[in-house]
């Protein structure tokens, strides 16, 4: 386990965790969010996914089966969807969920590469540098702990970025030989 002396944030933590399990050799790093959204019951499925059917990337979503509701947030949601659809003609339903699980060979690749963050962009980049990434229905429940980072004017700022790094610089990425 990984303990940090002060919150350094989502990216920083999820960095650091990814060169912990480098450095001790695991062959999955689980990426769960601590607001109470997520179900640990659903990791095995997320696990199976890389084990069994050679996945290096499964992303729990509550959209695979279900139908995506039509609120101010899952709008943003579609936007980065269709985003991603056009860079890399994967459908991605789910692209901000926050339970991820990833083999060696995107821990290698988060620990090589400073500039990927626990966001959208990323599966992109990813998807983009050849890995094979698949959503698994989930079921998740409201947050039960802490605020969204994202108020009005972060909301608005995080779909520019988003957007403008999907779109504009990991739409560019070039899949290794």
């Amino acid at each position: 386990m990984v303990s940090l002396p002060i919150n350094y944030g989502l990216t920083s933590g999820i960095q650091v965790g990814m060169k912990y399990a480098k450095k001790y050799d695991y062959d999955i790093a689980i990426q769960f969010d601590g607001d109470g959204q997520h179900d640990a019951r659903y990791l095995k499925k997320l696990v199976d996914e890389i084990e069994k059917n050679g996945i290096d990337v499964a992303i729990g979503s509550r959209f695979v089966e279900e139908k995506k509701p039509f609120t101010m947030r899952m709008l943003g949601s579609r936007v980065i969807s269709t985003a991603i659809k056009l860079t890399t003609w994967k459908k991605i339903t789910d692209p901000t969920s926050g339970m991820r699980a990833f083999n060696k060979k995107a821990i290698d690749m988060f620990c090589s590469n400073a500039s990927l963050t626990p966001e959208p962009d990323t599966v992109v980049f990813m998807i983009k540098r050849g890995l094979k990434v698949k959503e698994v229905q989930v079921q998740m429940r409201d947050r039960e702990f802490g605020e969204s980072y994202l108020n009005a004017f972060k909301s608005i700022k995080y779909m520019v970025n988003m957007m403008l790094s999907i779109l504009f610089i990991r739409s560019f990425t070039r899949k290794e030989k």
